[in-house]
């Protein structure tokens, strides 16, 4: 008995030791960061926005009115919820990031999807679109793209991140686009070195507060989470993070935070599932627990709480629900996944994005004609769209006819933008009254097929109809749900502002930068 209680005393002991210095170098993390950048908790209201991946409105309204999402109800009925957001084409999560941060179409920022083809390296890009797809192209080559050249190489340079282009300090938590104007080191852990052959420490460039897993740390005192809880890349980390800024009065004027657990919770139940807007709820108890209550922390901050893509339910039939884009276009050569780069004789890259994908035409004998005409076979397929003569054309299995227009025109939409159209406008579900376009199930469709029209010279681009999910050899398959497409159930998300009675002019994610950049400076 009494060794027994030595030991806990011993352990106790220990255990107070630890965390009286893990306060002490939390405390002292604290002071150089506000020694390095003085101005940081000056601005009288920081704007903090959270992204909660695949949030969507349907189950939000639910989870509120259920009481089971107290916090997101309490910014709700104290704010504003705009039900529905546009968001970027493809639904991918690299895509609308870039899109959010540059406010720019990926025809400018240059990132396509999460899988596109690079015609300058020649090679196809793949910024980890499952665990077999990226071991099968190589893990390093994988981790290389999305953690580091995702920012420094594929982001254009001309197309500046809202880090870039404020005048003082951000920040961004666990955020996979984060280029900034300061440099920092990023500390590579044991087994990633051993297993694919990074060096110790890699060099970027982000914002002036940077967090990114365990990679690079804010808060010493943050946990260490082991490979299997993606070393940080999870909510309870950007949770831990972002609670050490609030409460050691450190937020920028400006802070990002990504919180990525529920897109794994819908991918593997489906859209309806409030388990991961219940876990990102009790996130957000902790953050406004920060303060010394709930309605302070929104007479000190604006808070915006934003999905990037919905999802669309996978039928139940798992035979007929994916679309394998290889057996469809067997007669052609396509490059195999693992090949990376074409090799002599290959007719076609494909590269799928869940429900969308593009199909590289490289062989030149190869006309747009004979590959619409194999894929209109199967009726799965929902949209099939290419760019040639200078227009874009849009052809549907289900549709007769076909669709084209192009930028600059007659007919005005509710964004302001202007198209000539001509052919079948319910092929992508427009109405025209009086030269007006008002679109249907495929939200601000022109302009986001427009603005991925110069992946390369020679592509198509595909989306499966709801219901259903393109593969091409090891792609992933959802058996819950998925995203990629234009539709509005891939395409709406919500967003809910509390703090401010500030609204972006458009309902749109390649709006909201500019809406930012507005209330920083005022």
């Amino acid at each position: 008995m009494m060794i027994t209680l030595v030991l806990v005393g011993i352990a106790l002991l220990v255990m107070f030791v630890i965390g009286f210095f893990s306060m002490q170098r939390a405390s002292k993390q604290a002071q150089n960061l506000q020694k390095r950048f003085p101005t940081l908790a000056k601005r009288q209201k920081p704007i903090v926005m959270l992204i909660v991946d695949s949030l969507m409105t349907k189950p939000l309204i639910q989870a509120m009115q259920a009481g089971r999402a107290p916090a997101l109800k309490f910014l709700s009925d104290q704010g504003n919820l705009f039900p529905k957001v546009v968001s970027s084409f493809p639904t991918m999560s690299v895509t609308i990031d870039s899109t959010l941060l540059t406010g720019t179409s990926p025809n400018q920022h240059q990132i396509f999807g999460l899988n596109y083809y690079d015609p300058k390296q020649k090679r196809i890009v793949n910024f980890g679109t499952g665990a077999i797809e990226s071991f099968r192209v190589g893990l390093k080559q994988v981790l290389t793209d999305s953690l580091i050249h995702l920012n420094h190489r594929y982001l254009h340079a001309n197309t500046k991140t809202i880090h870039e282009a404020f005048d003082g300090p951000t920040a961004s938590i666990n955020a996979f686009v984060y280029r900034g104007n300061h440099s920092h080191t990023l500390h590579i852990p044991w087994l990633m070195r051993q297993f694919v052959g990074f060096p110790p420490q890699l060099s970027i460039k982000g914002p002036a507060l940077f967090s990114f897993g365990k990679l690079h740390k804010l808060n010493p005192h943050t946990r260490h989470d082991p490979i299997w809880h993606r070393y940080g890349g999870n909510d309870r980390f950007t949770t831990d993070e972002l609670t050490f800024l609030i409460r050691k009065q450190l937020l920028p004027p400006f802070t990002i935070a990504y919180f990525p657990s529920n897109d794994d919770v819908v991918h593997q139940k489906g859209s309806s599932v409030l388990k991961g807007i219940e876990r990102f709820d009790k996130s957000l108890q902790s953050i406004l627990n920060s303060y010394a209550s709930w309605k302070e922390a929104l007479e000190q901050t604006i808070f915006i709480v934003l999905g990037d893509s919905g999802q669309t339910d996978t039928i139940a039939n798992q035979q007929q629900a994916f679309v394998d884009l290889k057996q469809l276009l067997a007669p052609y050569q396509i490059t195999p996944v693992q090949s990376q780069r074409p090799q002599a004789g290959d007719q076609l890259v494909c590269c799928v994005n869940e429900r969308m994908a593009y199909l590289y035409l490289l062989d030149e004998q190869l006309s747009f004609t004979e590959v619409v005409n194999r894929l209109k076979q199967e009726k799965r397929i929902d949209l099939i769209a290419w760019k040639e003569n200078g227009h874009f054309h849009v052809v549907s299995g289900e549709q007769k006819g076909g669709l084209r227009f192009s930028a600059g025109g007659e007919f005005v939409d509710e964004y302001q933008q202007t198209w000539s159209l001509e052919g079948n406008l319910a092929i992508l579900d427009l109405s025209v009254n009086d030269h007006t376009i008002s679109y249907g199930i495929y939200p601000d469709a022109l302009s986001r097929l427009q603005g991925v029209s110069e992946t390369y010279e020679r592509v198509i681009i595909l989306t499966a109809a709801p219901g259903y999910e393109l593969i091409f050899g090891p792609s992933p398959k959802h058996r819950g749900a998925s995203h990629g497409s234009l539709h509005y159930l891939d395409s709406y998300v919500p967003m809910i502002v509390a703090g401010t009675d500030s609204t972006p002019r458009y309902s749109r994610i390649i709006d909201i930068k500019a809406w930012l950049l507005d209330l920083l400076q005022t």
